[in-house]
């Protein structure tokens, strides 16, 4: 999850996830509980973003396996999977029906920049 220092200057973050509104929200409550999140259990958002499904190397090859180690050393841990787990993530910053900034993950482990992502915001 993003921490408050770094989501300042940043739009307002909505997640959407492939999961039931149920079964998310007892993650929702815990991690971010002022965010708003959508459920999308048919994959239509994701499938409009062009996210794709992932390859078996994508989901659990071993940049997935290092990273995974490397978020258990520090304290993090795996849940109980839901929804669809071969579902790619992305991070999009969208203004009105516009798609400023765009990033499509390489693997399941795969984060955005968000500086980049920072400097795709129009200036106020």
């Amino acid at each position: 999850m993003l921490r408050a220092e770094q989501t300042q200057g940043f739009p307002a973050v909505v997640f959407v996830h492939r999961s039931t509104r149920e079964a998310a929200e007892p993650f929702f409550a815990k991690r971010a509980p002022t965010s708003r999140a959508i459920a999308d259990p048919a994959g239509t958002v994701f499938k409009a973003f062009a996210l794709e499904q992932g390859s078996l190397l994508q989901i659990l090859g071993p940049t997935a396996w290092w990273r995974g180690l490397r978020a258990l050393l520090r304290g993090n841990s795996v849940g109980i999977p839901a929804g669809n787990e071969r579902q790619m993530p992305g991070a999009f910053l969208v203004q009105g029906r516009k798609v400023l900034w765009a990033y499509r993950a390489r693997h399941s482990a795969d984060h955005p920049d968000l500086s980049a992502m920072r400097l795709a915001m129009p200036v106020p």
